[in-house]
């Protein structure tokens, strides 16, 4: 392939604020600090332009009536004069491949402008009736994602394991989708005390040396937290010093989310007072609250590739996390994984992080090493050397799928 490879990106799923969102703003700038033999080109609305501001190369702010992050959530909508006019933009821009980080912003493209698609897992397909409020949430989904796989001409992910469900389910060739795998973010490192954690429970109402249990991420149906909760109490039943540390934000989610009956769930336990909602926390202070507990706990039903549990290994931290996913390969030895609709299980891995706290040490080392073999450079280089041949392969003219 001759000349400078130019790549459009599509920038407005950075405003997301989930894992989709995470993942592009961790991706972006080591992609575009690393490459300058590529000329690139951000596509952003206007919700996602001031993430642009620290981004080298060339942007195009999108004229859309929404933000676009936000619009194509599971309770939203968009509006097909906003993606013709993305769309349009696009088009307009000589590009040998336009990436998407991934397919939860994807847009129609017309034209001859070569597309990759990032697909992080199957969970809306395989688990829409609980990921989706109504039937037509899902079917808009379902619509997408066939437009995105129908004008792709290669398909990225984020794990071993998302290649292989994504392939079984779209019935595509395995060798045609790239990984690039997560990683956790610098700052996620062991502290040299535990002295802000403990802070930060004080700030609670809480002894600044309170053990307890972690869960990071959504409140969505299929992140599992009722068999969480059911489990945690047959275990806090006899050990009255344990509370479940719930880090996520309860109100701005854009995803489907009910958390109102995990309250009411808490209630029927009666831990009310062993269960600390703690909403939004910077990365700064959640660095600490991963150090600090006897186990990041990642009950989904699936993940597809499980990014707080990577981010709590760096930091020290094992978890007790779901076995449908990459992390037994991602975390082998550093952490404990268990069948999902088993709540007997989970009890009992909760009961022995609580009552070994060697086998926790040993556990938590163990993830360390495993987390520092991920980083944020290996996964731009991935993503550069997956586009550089997405982009020769349409360019020596392989038939669009």
């Amino acid at each position: 392939m001759s000349g400078r490879l130019r790549v459009g990106i599509d920038a407005t799923c950075l405003a997301a604020g989930r894992g989709y969102g995470r993942f592009a703003r961790e991706l972006l700038p080591e992609l575009l600090r690393q490459d300058a033999e590529t000329d690139y080109v951000l596509f952003a609305d206007h919700s996602a332009a001031d993430a642009l501001a620290s981004l080298p190369g060339r942007r195009v702010l999108l004229e859309t009536s929404q933000a676009q992050a936000h619009a194509a959530s599971a309770r939203g909508s968009r509006r097909l004069r906003d993606m013709w006019r993305m769309g349009r933009a696009v088009a307009q821009t000589p590009l040998d491949v336009l990436y998407f980080p991934s397919v939860y912003t994807f847009f129609p493209v017309p034209g001859p402008t070569p597309v990759a698609v990032a697909i992080h897992d199957t969970i809306p397909e395989r688990y829409g009736e609980i990921v989706f409020p109504t039937r037509w949430n899902r079917a808009l989904w379902n619509l997408k994602v066939k437009l995105a796989l129908r004008r792709s001409r290669g398909l990225l992910t984020v794990s071993e394991w998302s290649r292989q469900r994504i392939a079984d389910h779209f019935a595509v060739a395995p060798d045609e989708i790239h990984v690039t795998p997560e990683a956790p973010a610098r700052v996620f490192t062991p502290p040299p005390s535990p002295a802000e954690k403990g802070a930060w429970f004080e700030a609670q109402g809480l002894p600044k040396d309170t053990r307890y249990f972690l869960f990071v991420g959504g409140f969505n149906p299929h992140k599992n937290l009722e068999l969480l909760i059911d489990a945690f109490a047959s275990v806090a039943a006899a050990r009255s010093d344990l509370q479940l540390v719930f880090v996520g934000d309860v109100d701005g989610d854009v995803f489907h989310t009910d958390v109102g009956s995990l309250r009411e769930r808490i209630d029927a336990h009666g831990l009310h007072d062993r269960v600390t909602w703690a909403g939004y926390v910077a990365d700064e202070t959640l660095r600490h609250l991963y150090a600090g507990a006897l186990a990041l706990v990642l009950p989904s039903l699936e993940e597809g590739f499980g990014l707080p549990a990577v981010e709590a290994a760096a930091c020290g931290t094992a978890s007790i996390a779901t076995r449908n996913s990459p992390l037994p390969q991602i975390l082998a030895g550093g952490g404990v994984f268990f069948d999902p609709r088993d709540g007997a299980a989970l009890a009992e891995q909760l009961a022995a992080f609580a009552d070994e706290p060697q086998r926790v040490l040993a556990l938590g080392d163990r993830a360390r090493e495993r987390a520092a073999l991920l980083t944020w450079d290996k996964t731009a280089r991935a993503t550069r050397s997956a586009l550089g041949a997405i982009a020769g392969e349409a360019r020596a003219g392989r038939p669009q799928p």
